[in-house]
């Protein structure tokens, strides 16, 4: 009795034993996946572009990661619309007071970014002053549609431009709808650009990814100029 007494405590401290490597093993070999995993994620370089626009890279090797298509934030057409008014810029504009906006401190473009869906307001730019001065000096005497033409040159996340149409909103400010060529050869966003009064050197920029088409063309069709001394 002894003799088997002792040999069955010695198959449980063997099973236990086992058990024991076998979970510490598995525990080691997770850690590591996860580690690896994190790793690998804090490599990834996320680019911002105008309108929201992220990708993977300057220049990528290899083919670029699907992304999943934005929610379009909208907004019930009973929603009162609230005016924003530049703090640098004497410009003007509406938007649904669901709308959550933010601006950034000692900002010289005056952006105005759309914090909301998990996107961070970096990444969501809706409206900003175009310098034209720190893109190409050249362009302040050139008509501005060779500008709003050659605005892709100035980032490496574009690749062309797809379509530029001159227009004018209710304001009566004349400006173009364009559409650039990303590097995925793709042109899923709109951006708005238009002629400030008296002004060459500057023009006013609004950008949507994610905005209802409907409630874009609503604010676009409310910017105002409401000075063009300002700042001369």
């Amino acid at each position: 009795m002894d003799n088997q007494g002792s040999q069955t405590s010695f198959n449980h401290a063997q099973i236990i034993k086992t058990a024991l490597i076998t979970g510490g093993s598995v525990f080691i070999l997770a850690g590591a996946v996860m580690i690896a995993y994190r790793y690998s994620q804090t490599k990834k370089s996320d680019i911002v572009l105008p309108g929201g626009v992220t990708y993977l890279g300057a220049t990528p090797t290899s083919a670029v990661e699907p992304t999943a298509v934005p929610v379009k934030f909208t907004a019930s057409a009973t929603v009162p619309y609230k005016e924003k008014i530049g703090a640098n810029y004497p410009y003007s504009f509406s938007y649904p007071e669901t709308l959550p906006i933010v601006v950034f401190t000692n900002d010289p473009t005056d952006s105005v970014a759309i914090d909301w869906d998990n996107i961070t307001a970096q990444k969501n730019v809706l409206f900003n002053i175009e310098l034209i001065e720190k893109r190409d000096k050249s362009m302040i005497v050139k008509p501005k549609i060779e500008y709003v033409k050659n605005w892709w040159q100035y980032f490496s996340g574009l690749k062309g431009v797809n379509s530029v149409t001159p227009f004018a909103n209710l304001g009566g400010l004349k400006g173009y709808r364009a559409q650039y060529i990303n590097n995925s050869g793709s042109a899923p966003n709109v951006d708005i650009f238009f002629e400030v009064p008296g002004r060459n050197d500057i023009m006013i920029h609004l950008a949507n990814g994610i905005l209802d088409a409907a409630i874009f063309d609503k604010i676009v069709d409310s910017v105002k100029w409401n000075s063009a001394d300002l700042l001369e």
